[in-house]
């Protein structure tokens, strides 16, 4: 396995042919479409690549992608840090109708003869794996619960008030006081 700087770009069938692995970190700066829809540009991003043959002699590139991205929260408005992590299950083709045949659980890795660029895939993957709306988790946004200025107690008192007079407007409390029991036990 190779760790530390990962190639700018790679050649799939050379590297499958060699069952090479590669794992290490990209600056975030460098995803220029995925960081026009984050709130900053700092952080990185983990990759781990592997490279093979599949059992039909097909290339195989397997591994996962993943990033704490700073996204802005739609209930508070708040920077919230959201963890993304896209699984990479993919086989090279050469052409639309090998791509439409693939295996189930793979994607097409379209193969070209010149080495393909690897920056583009993973940020690819990465914005595919973007929330479609971003939020904290419930318990770690600071949105306020209630939309006014009164206290929790007169929130309470004015809470208990709305639900007396619903009762009291019921149109059916008529019929509960004309009900009456007729029938005696014996």
């Amino acid at each position: 396995m190779l760790s530390g700087q990962l190639p700018k770009t790679v050649d799939p069938r050379k590297l499958a042919r060699q069952g090479l692995q590669f794992e290490g970190s990209l600056a975030l700066k460098q995803f220029d479409r995925l960081v026009a829809s984050l709130a900053d540009d700092q952080g990185e991003v983990k990759v781990f690549l592997h490279f093979y043959m599949s059992e039909d002699h097909r290339v195989v590139l397997e591994g996962h992608v993943e990033a704490n991205l700073k996204m802005i929260c739609q209930r508070c408005l708040d920077v919230a840090e959201l963890p993304v992590r896209s699984d990479l299950n993919l086989m090279g083709v050469l052409t639309d109708e090998q791509a439409r045949s693939l295996p189930e659980g793979y994607e097409p890795l379209m193969l070209q003869e010149e080495p393909m660029e690897l920056l583009p895939l993973l940020e690819e993957e990465l914005l595919l794996s973007l929330p479609i709306v971003a939020y904290h988790p419930p318990e770690a946004c600071q949105v306020q619960q209630n939309f006014t200025t009164e206290s929790d107690e007169e929130a309470e008192a004015s809470a208990a008030q709305a639900e007396e007079e619903k009762k009291r407007r019921n149109p059916f409390s008529v019929l509960a006081s004309l009900k009456t029991d007729t029938t005696e036990p014996k």
